[in-house]
């Protein structure tokens, strides 16, 4: 880790990320009190003023709430589509007047915030996304709600009162056929985060937050895991390679083979089960996750020319991992990568399940896997392959 930038572990320091991971992680909140400054080399105010200084509208997207309402856009971005322009003036005064400013997606344009946004995406296997919260005054920007996604609230600067309430419905999805009824009792938990101080909250969990009359900072990471729901979709997807599930249902005419169509359809799920399908989608989801852009001049040219050695390093240039396919009638095994198929002998299998987006791995480990040494050579020329074609990095040691 490049020096200065912060982790996951380092930001749960005083616990320690197994604890948090089998204690709380989408179970209950958590409040951990932080040493004063302990986030200041992962974002500031400077950093800030620069954001708003050099990166124009919409990207990344600001906006201003007040209790519970969106302010106007016109009233502090201004210009023609496709030239819009930050009004200073407009955004200072909504600000002195109670506003509280929200820049979601800050791990676009700061460095910082995009190597623990990283760091949060490897050690929770999910998707991760930073958005940025100022205030000044004593307004709140939302009502007490709760979010589809579990949360995390680094205080950056200043002070922010929050209240946690108990979830009115386990688990809801923020496509839910039922509302969450709002919370009726007292607090779960209620206190000022400071400087230093983080708050974990897992969905469905019930907050809202005030600046107390002075300019607050904080960072909120979303991170949203995956739910049942999404694996019902995913499995039921996998049916397509069936004719059957293919078929159009206007030839079923009679109840009798409506049911029998659908019981032949529950008989593909529950042979699919034999494969462990949660496992599969877990991987697959896993590979279809974009890592953030690693780039290394002005040496990664000249390292993916170079010749292949024991030393060299291998990483995933646009994958955070590889879903690979492999059914034991196929004579190949296939992943999807760059908009489409590759196939690979199943004795590489083992090799590319091994590369990661996040952390390169050496040659030597991936042929250490190959039983049959004299597929080695085979293995480094699918690899040049894939390099020449952009899906992996080379890297020097």
């Amino acid at each position: 880790m490049p020096a200065g930038e912060m982790d996951f572990e380092q930001v749960l320091a005083s616990m320690g990320a197994n604890r948090f991971l089998s204690e709380y992680w989408t179970k209950k909140p958590l409040y951990l009190a932080g040493a004063k400054g302990r986030f200041e080399h992962v974002f500031s105010w400077a950093d800030l003023n620069r954001i708003l200084t050099w990166h124009p509208p919409p990207k990344p997207q600001l906006r201003l709430f007040q209790e519970g309402s969106m302010v106007d856009l016109r009233q502090y971005i201004d210009g023609p589509v496709g030239n819009l322009r930050l009004n200073p003036g407009g955004l200072i005064a909504l600000l002195a007047q109670g506003a509280t400013m929200i820049m979601d997606g800050v791990q676009e344009v700061a460095p910082s915030v995009l190597a623990l946004t990283s760091s949060f995406e490897e050690a929770l296997s999910c998707t991760c996304a930073a958005n940025l919260y100022a205030g000044w005054r004593t307004q709140k920007g939302f009502n007490v709600h709760w979010d589809a996604h579990e949360v995390f609230v680094l205080q950056l600067s200043g002070r922010k009162w929050w209240q946690v309430f108990a979830p009115t419905r386990i688990d809801p999805l923020a496509d839910d056929i039922e509302s969450a009824p709002p919370p009726k009792g007292q607090p779960l938990w209620e206190g000022i985060l400071t400087d230093g101080d983080v708050l974990y909250l897992p969905r469905g969990y019930w907050h809202v937050a005030y600046p107390l009359d002075e300019p607050s900072l904080h960072l909120t990471w979303s991170a949203h895991t995956f739910t049942g729901i999404e694996f019902l979709q995913w499995w039921i997807r996998t049916l397509r390679r069936h004719p059957e599930a293919r078929m159009s249902l206007t030839r079923l005419n009679d109840p009798a083979a409506r049911k029998a169509y659908a019981a032949k359809l529950a008989d593909f799920l529950a042979t699919s089960t034999q494969s462990n399908p949660v496992e599969q989608f877990m991987r697959a989801q896993k590979a279809v996750r974009r890592p953030h852009p690693r780039i290394r001049l002005p040496q990664a040219p000249v390292e993916q020319n170079a010749a292949l050695i024991p030393e060299a390093r291998i990483r995933l240039a646009n994958n955070s991992a590889l879903f690979i396919e492999h059914e034991a009638r196929e004579p190949l095994a296939k992943f999807f990568a760059g908009g489409s198929y590759w196939y690979i002998r199943p004795e590489f299998v083992a090799a590319f399940q091994r590369l990661s987006g996040a952390q390169s791995v050496e040659l030597r480990e991936l042929t250490a896997t190959i039983a049959d040494k004299s597929l080695v050579p085979m293995l480094q020329g699918v690899i040049d392959a894939l390099a020449g074609a952009g899906l992996l990095f080379k890297e020097a040691n």
